[in-house]
């Protein structure tokens, strides 16, 4: 029966070293680990096994550690193999003296620590992406916030912060009732029942700041479940959707104007052929009577026909798009747009005063231009709805030496404070409140700019001289 080792029958590598490195006996598995026979392990010092950082700590710190201490544990070594690939190994030592000349053994214990040390990566790259992932969420722009199974807010990020207004300490231990209104947290309580039973809620509602101020938020809760389904926390991603839903809103109303343009588009052209049948049966009519009262009355039918004919001529100028640019008469452009206001501002007492006769043409979008002084117009209205004077005067003058059309459009009206004067181009800010939508001045200054214009804004609410004064420059030659 053959001589077997005893020591090669062990799972880990075991080896006997002389005091001065020299190696006396190495088991199987520790051949293995380094990739040599077990015979040419015997002609060998354990310090040549090592590599370099390894054989210097090996000679300066383990042997004096170990002959001091008798015993040492997981002390990490680097073996090398004869294709010069290192391997990683932890090793127990343990010493043994003889009883002659003071000489001594060292017994080792060597484990191969590829494996732990993959471990050890891996929790590495985990620890980052933990540390990463809370970055995220603690500088996220979202309120993300971990609550417990009964509601009570856990943690708070400076997302959370930014939209609701509260420090972290003014949230934490505080029921999710806190950022709600009642109907809205009331609406998600009723969802806690789908938490439970493992699933995702999404849900809109109506939330409060810690100035009072509302807000449209998308919130998504999540639950943290644990065996045996039991629901004990769960998360809120909650957004801040005020500005998209003022965006829908603002759309919507626009989609609804451009209706009600294509609707009097419509209307326009089909009455466009009983007007001019109409207007030619009045001329045939006043042709035809001779009594004096009649002829004025048709004739005041005529006047007044031929008004509903010229508001009717607006209706589709306006509709119709700009395609490029081109010389505009202002005088024309003005008298459109206070022909669609004239009702209007007659019916509620505004003097209007157009010096716009003489004004040289403008090389511009004529649409964009139309639709500016709408804006302007309108504004001047609302703000003089019980009576006051609107003037219109358009100018050729000369600005920083380059030669301009000046265009100004003043009102008696109300006035505008600070406060509102510094938010004018502000999207969708209005003080006309459910009835405007805030975005007149918003896209009166992209079209200004479209044609290389400036604009200009006075106001004053001086109850000795109220009123607003509003002054556009376009370049004659671009």
């Amino acid at each position: 029966m053959p001589n077997v080792n005893p020591l090669d029958e062990a799972a880990c590598g075991l080896l006997e070293v002389a005091a001065d490195g020299q190696i006396v006996a190495a088991n199987a598995a520790f051949a293995r680990i380094v990739d040599r026979g077990s015979s040419a392990l015997l002609e060998m010092r354990i310090q040549e096994l090592l590599t370099r950082g390894s054989a210097l700590f090996y000679e300066t710190q383990f042997s004096p550690s170990l002959l001091l201490r008798g015993r040492l544990e997981e002390i990490s070594l680097e073996l090398l193999t004869p294709s010069g690939e290192r391997v990683p190994v932890f090793v127990n030592a343990l010493l043994r003296r003889l009883d002659t000349n003071q000489e001594h053994r060292v017994f080792l214990a060597v484990f191969a620590a590829r494996q732990r040390h993959r471990y050890e990566a891996e929790l590495l790259r985990s620890r980052k992406e933990a540390e990463q992932l809370a970055e995220l969420v603690r500088r996220s722009s979202d309120a993300i916030i971990r609550l417990s199974a009964e509601a009570e807010i856990e943690t708070w990020n400076t997302g959370a912060q930014q939209i609701f207004g509260y420090s972290a300490a003014d949230a934490i231990g505080r029921s999710l009732r806190l950022l709600f209104s009642e109907d809205a947290f009331v609406d998600l309580e009723s969802t806690f029942s789908e938490l439970r039973r493992g699933r995702d809620v999404n849900r809109e509602a109506l939330a409060n700041s810690r100035q009072g101020h509302l807000i449209d938020v998308s919130v998504s809760l999540t639950p943290h479940m644990e065996a045996p389904g039991t629901l004990v926390a769960f998360s809120a991603i909650i957004r801040d959707t005020t500005r998209q839903k003022l965006a829908e809103r603002a759309l919507l109303q626009a989609e609804k104007l451009a209706s009600v343009g294509r609707l009097a588009s419509s209307i326009s052209h089909e009455m466009n052929n009983p007007l001019a049948a109409v207007t030619n049966l009045l001329y045939i009519l006043n042709s035809r009577i001779s009594d004096p009262e009649t002829k004025q009355l048709v004739q005041t039918a005529e006047e007044e026909l031929a008004r509903v004919s010229q508001v009717a001529s607006y209706a589709l100028r306006f509709h119709k798009q700009s395609t490029g640019r081109s010389e505009v008469n202002l005088s024309l452009v003005v008298k459109s747009v206070l022909g669609i206001y004239k009702a209007r501002l007659q019916a509620s007492g505004v003097q209007v005063v157009d010096e716009s006769s003489k004004c040289p043409p403008l090389f511009c979008y004529e649409n964009d231009l139309r639709q500016v002084l709408l804006n302007l117009v309108a504004n001047a209205f609302d703000a003089t709805r019980f009576g006051g004077r609107l003037t219109i005067r358009c100018r050729g003058v000369n600005r920083s030496k380059v030669p301009c059309i000046r265009i100004t459009v003043s009102d008696t009206g109300t006035g505008m404070d600070r406060t509102t004067l510094d938010r004018l181009y502000e999207p969708f800010f209005s003080t006309k409140g459910i009835g405007g939508t805030g975005l007149g001045l918003w896209i009166s200054r992209d079209l200004i700019l479209r044609n290389a214009g400036l604009i200009r804004i006075r106001s004053s609410r001086n109850a000795a001289h109220s009123g607003t004064t509003i002054v556009l420059w376009f370049p004659r030659d671009v």
